[in-house]
């Protein structure tokens, strides 16, 4: 067994008072190293939709406390509420570096005339919205977001052996369903028995597809058949 020549007393006044003294200098050394500012920020990814300036808008506010007193997750936070951001990680590349990595969402669908609806069928709403016309058109009330998608998918199965594609695909209020065909007519389909209203789609589509440029509107709302309004000028 080792017996040290020497024995620390904590509650010394001296020893305590040294203790003060080197937490003081620590706090002079360290303190200036939390606020040390970030010298850099380096974007990994392909941005072609998120909004630069937003971005330094965004990393200006959650970066300012500098490169060690920044909270990462405050920092990833704000640039995941940015509008196109699906997805970001960040991290501190010493020694004065902030790397950010981020997927932007990929739409599937326009939803509500002015906005999205992502790969996880959020909705969301940017300021730039051009550049997307081809994708479907919908629309219904807040939180039928995936319920209106699981509609035009069916649809879009059903029209597809015909060559015939839905791009415009409406639920109202009330539960009723309005599809537009491309390069066709409406289709008011309801709120009642829609599974059956739809497999009567291919036979409506073959009763008149010898004239399917005259109609603007058929009505399946019906128990045992359908409506037909036709273009204006071909009345």
């Amino acid at each position: 067994m080792f017996n040290l020549p020497w024995r620390i007393h904590w509650a010394n006044p001296l020893v305590i008072a040294a203790v003060l003294v080197l937490l003081a200098a620590a706090v002079k050394v360290i303190q200036p190293l939390l606020y040390w500012p970030v010298e850099g920020v380096r974007i990994v990814g392909k941005i072609d939709h998120v909004d630069r300036t937003r971005l330094q808008y965004a990393l200006a506010d959650t970066l300012n406390q500098g490169f060690l007193a920044a909270d990462l997750n405050e920092v990833r936070e704000s640039v995941e509420a940015l509008p196109w951001v699906d997805q970001a990680k960040v991290r501190r590349n010493w020694p004065e570096e902030i790397e950010i990595a981020l997927t932007e969402k990929k739409p599937l669908a326009n939803w509500l005339q002015k906005g999205f609806l992502d790969s996880n069928l959020v909705a969301f709403f940017p300021a730039n919205y051009s550049g997307f016309e081809g994708l479907p058109k919908l629309a219904g009330p807040s939180g039928s977001e995936r319920k209106v998608w699981d509609f035009y998918q069916a649809i879009d199965k059903q029209l597809a052996p015909l060559g015939l594609k839905a791009d415009v695909v409406s639920l109202a209020k009330h539960g009723a369903w309005t599809v537009h065909l491309q390069d066709g007519p409406w289709l008011l389909i309801g709120k009642e028995h829609t599974p059956d209203r739809l497999r009567r789609v291919p036979w409506i589509y073959d009763a008149l597809k010898t004239r399917w440029a005259d109609v603007r509107l058929v009505d399946i709302r019906y128990p045992n058949g359908f409506s037909v309004e036709w273009l204006q000028e071909n009345l």
